[in-house]
């Protein structure tokens, strides 16, 4: 298995789109988020107790507290001050995206950093120059301020430039494999300008970011992906997928915003996993791998 998998899916999905009304668009989504999408985000706990240079001693239950601890403390902070929630979750979302696609291609390099940031920047300038009333309306709906005069396209471009200039700097880290990278990209720039919103997104975060983050936390304990080491990744996963899908719904119950507010909740509540989830995930691709378990030689690509 490799990204032809992923190519696969997108076409497919491209294809399922253009008899798909917006209602199922809506639909498949919310199920790809709230499965492979929350789960890839649900399983910090089995990570932290499998690291195993990790020098966090405390007991299962007590990473549960303090991780639903940290987690509410975001949400919280997240929910009433949404116009700083809001620039921190796209600068925390675009390293992490960059890191997640570019951390095996550029291990070794000092500024890598840089360029996960421009990367996960671009992706999403890219997603909100090709859906700009959408983005416009979920931003009024937040935080009350309109942005449609925003030249998204002019930053998206100037992104891309930079972006560009930093794989051209770096050549020998990409070397032929640069052609592909530009490939992706601009699957990605069909992808956006052929779905809804909301579908567009789904596709590179479950397709593009969640999937290969999987297949990141099998290898961590793992020499291959297999059929059992799939098992027993879904089956470690299992319970905190569960209490991360049942916490989302308690929430949106307690604030009884089934409604008109149920958008800020929802925001809130995927900053508050997504801010520990990038730290945790940062901290195990920037160390240096333990018996190579992260060495190309066995990743997917």
């Amino acid at each position: 298995m490799n990204n032809n998998f992923n190519i696969i899916i997108t076409v497919f999905i491209i294809w399922l789109s253009l008899y798909m009304s917006a209602l199922v668009e809506l639909m498949i989504s919310g199920v790809f988020v709230l499965s492979l999408g929350l789960m890839h985000g649900s399983n910090d706990i089995n990570l932290l107790q499998g690291n195993k240079s990790s020098q966090i001693l405390l007991s299962r239950w007590k990473l549960i507290m303090s991780y639903i601890g940290f987690g509410t403390l975001i949400f919280l902070a997240v929910y009433h001050l949404r116009t700083i929630g809001i620039l921190f979750f796209l600068g925390f979302s675009s390293y992490h995206f960059g890191e997640q696609h570019l951390h095996r291609r550029l291990q070794g390099l000092r500024r890598r950093g840089l360029h996960f940031f421009i990367y996960g920047l671009f992706i999403f300038l890219l997603l909100f120059s090709t859906h700009i009333e959408e983005i416009n309306f979920l931003v009024h709906h937040m935080i009350e301020i309109e942005i449609t005069g925003t030249p998204f396209v002019t930053l998206a471009l100037i992104t891309f430039g930079i972006m560009v200039l930093l794989w051209v700097k770096d050549f020998g880290y990409f070397k032929k494999n640069i052609l592909q990278e530009f490939f992706y990209l601009l699957l990605f720039v069909v992808v956006f300008y052929n779905t809804e919103l909301y579908l567009a997104f789904t596709v590179y975060f479950v397709v593009w970011h969640a999937i290969p983050s999987i297949k990141d936390q099998i290898l961590l304990h793992e020499d291959t992906i297999n059929q059992s080491s799939l098992v027993s990744y879904f089956k470690q996963s299992a319970v905190y997928w569960i209490i991360s899908l049942v916490g989302v719904f308690i929430l949106a119950k307690a604030f009884d915003v089934f409604g008109e507010e149920l958008l800020p909740v929802l925001f809130a509540a995927s900053v508050a996993i997504t801010f520990p989830h990038v730290y945790l995930i940062r901290q195990l691709l920037s160390a240096p791998p333990k018996e190579d378990l992260l060495d190309t030689s066995k990743t997917l690509h």
